[in-house]
């Protein structure tokens, strides 16, 4: 027998009101992240715990020889193409950052196994806090998985530029574009 009636949760996963953007689409994979992170308390706890999250699977996977490195040029490759300068910049400094920190502590710590686990969990409880508390939505992961996963640590980074005054027209044209997609969201979910 189908169940008919279902205490909906605070926070509905949605399913996309519009398709979501390309991988290749710098611009629509930023606005799509930001759709979902528009709240201050939930994007301060993203700018902390996504590099923690990041950091932690790096030492993870650390002792298998070449892994860490070929994660930093991957990711440094991909936002190079989808923008030359932030990309470049995001891999000399946060990506560049996160690879040595995690490598070096792997290499010196004999727990770092066990204390990368709990700052792994411990990040990923910071995030649906932020989501379910302040945010009240859902992850973006939830709707488009792959596009979180390879937009969060760039979204992050870039998200610092936008709130240091830095690029104000990328800015303008991704809050647009994610003020149309919450929205949608919104609307959505409100048929449900």
């Amino acid at each position: 027998t189908a169940i008919t009636s279902v205490r909906r949760p605070i926070v509905a996963m949605p399913s996309p009101p519009t398709p979501l953007p390309s991988l290749l689409d710098f611009e629509g994979l930023l606005s799509f992240y930001l759709a979902f992170h528009s709240d201050a308390t939930n994007q301060a706890i993203h700018v902390a715990f996504i590099p923690a999250i990041a950091w932690s699977l790096l030492v993870g996977v650390s002792r298998i020889p070449g892994v860490p490195a070929a994660l930093l040029l991957s990711y440094t490759a991909y936002y190079t193409y989808l923008n030359a300068p932030l990309g470049i910049t995001w891999g000399a400094t946060l990506g560049t950052g996160l690879f040595v920190s995690s490598v070096t502590f792997a290499q010196n710590e004999p727990a770092s196994a066990k204390i990368a686990l709990g700052v792994h969990v411990a990040s990923w409880i910071a995030q649906f806090i932020g989501h379910g508390v302040f945010e009240r939505r859902a992850p973006s992961l939830f709707t488009g998985f792959l596009h979180s996963f390879l937009a969060a640590p760039f979204f992050v980074f870039v998200e610092c530029a936008f709130k240091l005054g830095m690029l104000p027209e990328l800015h303008k044209r991704v809050r647009a574009r994610a003020d149309k997609i919450r929205s949608e969201l919104d609307a959505a979910r409100k048929k449900k």
